[in-house]
């Protein structure tokens, strides 16, 4: 796994959840996630691990929780939905497209066939990340939200 990305467990997102960092890192500000979030995160994060023994990452730069990726489970075909944050505090210094690139990688190593993301029209920065990272746009949502995809080499 790269140094950016650390392999997430529910409790990281449990301890978030109360406002505290995972263990043995330090927070750069509050509210990276609010409680109900993180709650389902940390969901999510165990359905993960159970049903492939992979998942959701921290993004981790020296010993700061500057944000995470989650994906979705893969459908039949190897296609799996996955989301990113970045704390505020932390943005506009490129940790989203370095944190996508190797979720990218280790989805590729874990034998996915293709990511699929989805962002608000107004966010130029997301887009841009999703772009220099070979995503394409794909047909956009009902609800409005751009749909992106990018196929992985296998």
């Amino acid at each position: 796994m790269s140094a950016l990305l650390r392999a997430a467990v529910p409790a990281d997102f449990e301890r978030l959840a109360v406002g505290l960092p995972p263990q043995g890192l330090f927070l750069p500000e509050p509210g990276l996630v609010t409680a109900p979030v993180a709650m389902l995160l940390a969901r999510r994060c165990e359905d993960l691990r159970t049903a492939q023994g992979w998942g959701a990452c921290l993004i981790v730069e020296d010993d700061l929780l500057v944000g995470f990726v989650v994906p979705k489970l893969p459908d039949s075909r190897g296609l799996a939905e996955f989301g990113y944050a970045v704390s505020p505090a932390q943005r506009g210094r490129g940790l989203a497209g370095r944190a996508v690139a190797a979720f990218c990688d280790l989805a590729t190593e874990r034998g996915l066939a293709a990511l699929t993301a989805r962002t608000d029209p107004g966010n130029a920065a997301s887009i841009r990340v999703l772009e220099r990272n070979s995503f394409t746009p794909v047909a956009p949502c009902p609800s409005g939200l751009l749909r992106w995809r990018r196929y992985l080499r296998r």
